[in-house]
């Protein structure tokens, strides 16, 4: 049968009989009959339109069936395409949607029939999730239909709504940042603000196969610095993790400080702590331990996940870690730091308190403490 398909397909690229093609795409199987539609259509387009209504309703879901489906878009036969839809499977719609979303950026056709398919749909468009056609096509009118949908704001299905933001902020690209920035500062509902946040990553390219685009990165960063003191604690944290992804890392730290605004210090600093265990078995098998305590101040430019790394040079350089060594034998040096600046010194104490009583051992019948000199980062 493959062997025939070819040779019949051969067949109608040379001669380009259109009656006869056209009958014998009617009698093939729908297996058989996308391929050679599409052969038909770089034969004699008008006739591949003319057969459309019938062959592609009959289709099968699969990457012909797609291909099929594009072409007869493309001669003008989007009718057929909109009846065969209805008769696909969650998964098969969803990659149709993703062909045409393929084709959407070359082919005028292809973007007014997705016009079109939300004329006929309406809600049914962006429920069945066709704005995923739309995030590679920038055209006016496309980019314009993702724009009222956000403009209209989230209904009761908000996975619906955050994923068209997302296609938005694709598609519109350094367009996108005024519109989601005044949506940010206008939302009241934390969970919003997270997602539209997020969505600046979506607007510079972040993670795609082009990469990160410089300029709209910088563009949706400098909004984001912008935002950074009227958001909320949660908000904060996206903010931090999106202006990571934007390089800017500077930004994302200078966040830390909005973050724990209500426990920063007169003079703007955060209170940090440090508790280093030094765990030592000795050559003659005793355990012992000994604990280095500091307080550590940072001028508003760490996070708390990013202490232990700053701190280790300056540990290493500065304090006698060598229980092990002093006593022969082998031993773990065990960094300890907060998940958040204290308020005041009585809050560093309780920390120390409880860090301490976790991890001295049973084992050790006193360990050693030793406060070491406060540091500042």
């Amino acid at each position: 049968m493959l062997i025939s398909l070819l040779m019949a397909t051969t067949a109608f690229a040379q001669d380009c009989d259109t009656r006869t093609m056209s009958k014998e795409i009617l009698a093939a199987g729908p297996h058989e009959a996308a391929p050679m539609f599409v052969q038909l259509a770089q034969c004699d387009g008008p006739a591949a339109a003319r057969v459309a209504g019938k062959v592609i309703p009959t289709l099968i879901g699969e990457s012909d069936g797609f291909n099929a489906a594009v072409t007869a878009i493309k001669v003008g036969a989007g009718v057929s395409v909109m009846a065969w839809m209805p008769t696909l499977q969650r998964d098969e719609m969803s990659r149709a949607i993703r062909a045409f979303g393929k084709e959407c950026q070359a082919s005028e056709k292809v973007q007014g029939f997705l016009i079109e398919a939300h004329k006929t749909l309406g809600d049914q468009f962006w429920t069945d999730r066709w704005y995923r056609a739309l995030t590679e096509c920038r055209t006016d009118a496309v980019t314009g239909l993702l724009a009222q949908y956000v403009d209209v704001g989230a209904g009761e299905d908000r996975g619906v709504f955050f994923g068209v933001i997302e296609a938005y902020a694709t598609n519109a690209g350094p367009v996108a940042i005024g519109k989601l920035t005044a949506l940010i500062e206008s939302e009241e509902d934390l969970e919003m603000k997270i997602n539209l946040i997020n969505s600046f990553s979506d607007a510079a390219q972040a993670g795609t196969v082009a990469g990160l685009n410089a300029e709209t990165a910088s563009i949706a960063a400098a909004a984001l610095r912008t935002l950074g003191p009227k958001l909320p604690t949660k908000a904060v944290d996206q903010a931090r993790i999106t202006l990571s992804v934007l390089q800017d890392e500077e930004g994302s730290d200078k966040l830390v400080v909005q973050r724990f605004k209500e426990v920063a210090q007169e003079d703007g600093a955060l209170m940090y702590g440090v508790v280093v265990y030094e765990t030592a078995t000795c050559k003659n098998g005793k355990l012992k331990q000994r604990y280095h305590v500091a307080e550590v101040s940072d001028p508003g430019q760490t996070w708390p996940d990013q202490l232990e790394e700053k701190l280790k040079s300056t540990v290493e350089i500065n304090w006698k870690l060598n229980l092990a060594g002093s006593c022969k034998g082998e031993g773990e040096i065990k960094y300890l730091t907060p998940p958040a600046p204290f308020a005041d010194e009585a809050g560093f104490k309780l920390w120390v308190k409880e860090v301490t009583r976790k991890n001295t051992s049973p084992d050790v019948k006193k360990a050693t403490r030793i406060d070491e000199e406060p540091i500042d980062l």
